[in-house]
């Protein structure tokens, strides 16, 4: 068990005092986030796989998790027992609807063991999708579904951003509201964000710290992560803005990428959008 000390030493309370969050508030992105990813998961499985590669599939990604997890995660989502994928789908869909759900704080002792067991398990689970996918369906079926799933979190997210930001419609939208929409995006998820270029047709921003791969380390070590990351990291993200920049209207307008990423050997990851033309 670790020592209050291990847990605060974790980066990702480095990385949320650097955006001003608390972990008794930033706990619902990772936990209901989890619970969100895998039911976009078991809806795309439904559609796009048999029945058979659906319960090998979520059997292998469960085992995974359980395999690799703290053994307070593996209690709390009752992993420690048989795996069950009927009473995990139940217990998630519970978590994903009720910000009270015990199982929440029931993480950790502390709001902060909470957050930081519910970043592994989120981690793990993610981790675990990848490789399981791609190892019964192939890359091709693999990319189609978690590609998805990354723009079911891009979507998901777009109208509280254009909320928070006065944001109304592609009228609105010039380079200075993609660099803070860019910004908003990674500091929801503790990721803080450095401008590092910004003028009327070019936005550059860099990702400091990630807590995602800090923690995917840390569990699995640099070599196993990269298994997935240099797999599937570019093209996940680029996917991941375009369906951004569709939902704001101005896909047309500008055009996104990433060229540095912390999960492939670089030492930030850097993000570029540019207007077309």
């Amino acid at each position: 068990m670790e020592t209050r000390q291990e847990i605060l030493d974790n980066r990702l309370f480095e990385a949320l005092a650097m955006v001003g969050h608390e972990a008794k508030d930033d706990i619902f992105v990772w936990s209901q986030g989890m619970a969100f990813h895998y039911h976009n998961l078991l809806n795309s499985l439904a559609e796009k796989t048999t029945p058979a590669e659906q319960e090998a599939i979520l059997n292998d990604i469960w085992r995974h998790v359980r395999d690799n997890a703290d053994p307070r995660v593996n209690q709390t989502l009752g992993l420690d027992e048989d795996i069950e994928l009927g009473r995990l789908s139940t217990l998630t869909q519970a978590i994903m609807e009720d910000r009270d759900h015990p199982a929440i704080f029931g993480m950790g002792d502390t709001p902060e063991e909470g957050i930081l067991n519910w970043v592994r398990a989120f981690t793990l689970l993610d981790f675990s999708m990848y490789t399981f996918l791609e190892r019964h369906i192939g890359s091709k079926r693999c990319m189609d579904i978690y590609m998805g799933l990354w723009e079911s979190f891009a979507l998901a997210n777009v109208d509280h951003v254009k909320a928070a930001l006065g944001i109304e419609g592609p009228e609105d939208i010039d380079m200075d509201a993609l660099g803070k929409v860019s910004q908003t995006y990674w500091e929801a998820i503790a990721t803080p964000y450095r401008v590092t270029k910004h003028s009327d047709t070019v936005h550059e921003g860099e990702i400091l710290i990630c807590p995602y791969w800090v923690n995917m380390v840390d569990m699995l070590g640099t070599e196993k992560a990269r298994s997935m990351t240099l797999k599937c990291e570019a093209v996940v993200s680029v996917n991941y803005y375009d369906a951004v920049l569709k939902a704001l209207g101005v896909f047309d307008q500008y055009a996104f990428t990433m060229d540095k990423f912390m999960c492939c050997g670089d030492d930030v990851c850097r993000v570029r959008f540019e207007k077309r033309g």
